[in-house]
This record gives structure tokens, C-alpha cells and sequence, in this order.
């Protein structure tokens, strides 16, 4: 792969972002999605690990958190 230069991976990710965050509530599995497709982008697994556990873990653990809420019932029995 050839070598991307930063101002290329600025652009390249802002892209990524507005393509993906809007499906991260309708479909969380774009979450990994988006993390793959930056880490594509980067190429420094290091720093992607990091990223992904300090940005996208948080969300993926609050949606399975709302996934699993026990619904309320508004009505009477």
C-alpha cells in the first residue's frame, strides 16, 4: 500500500466519519466498521487500539447497555 500523506488521511477520515456515524444507532456493528476503516487509513496499530478502546468502546457498551434496559411498561395491566 503506498504511503498516504497526513492532510490525504485528514480528508480520508473526515469521509469516513460522515458516511459511518450516521448509522452508528441503527446499525452498532458500523461502530467496528468505522474503527477497521480508520485503521486502514492510519496504519499504526498501536494508536488505532487505543483510539478504538478510548472512543468507540464506550459506545458499543452504552448501546448494548440500551439494547438490554428491560422495557416500561406506560400501561396498566
Amino acid at each position: 500500500m503506498r504511503k498516504i500523506r497526513k492532510t490525504d488521511k485528514g480528508k480520508l477520515n473526515k469521509l469516513i466519519d460522515d458516511l459511518i456515524h450516521p448509522y452508528f444507532k441503527e446499525y452498532p456493528a458500523m461502530i467496528i466498521v468505522d474503527g477497521l476503516l480508520h485503521a486502514m487509513v492510519e496504519q499504526n496499530p498501536d494508536a488505532n487500539l487505543r483510539k478504538f478502546v478510548k472512543y468507540n468502546v464506550p459506545k458499543i457498551i452504552k448501546t448494548l447497555a440500551r439494547k438490554n434496559r428491560p422495557i416500561s411498561h406506560s400501561f396498566k395491566h
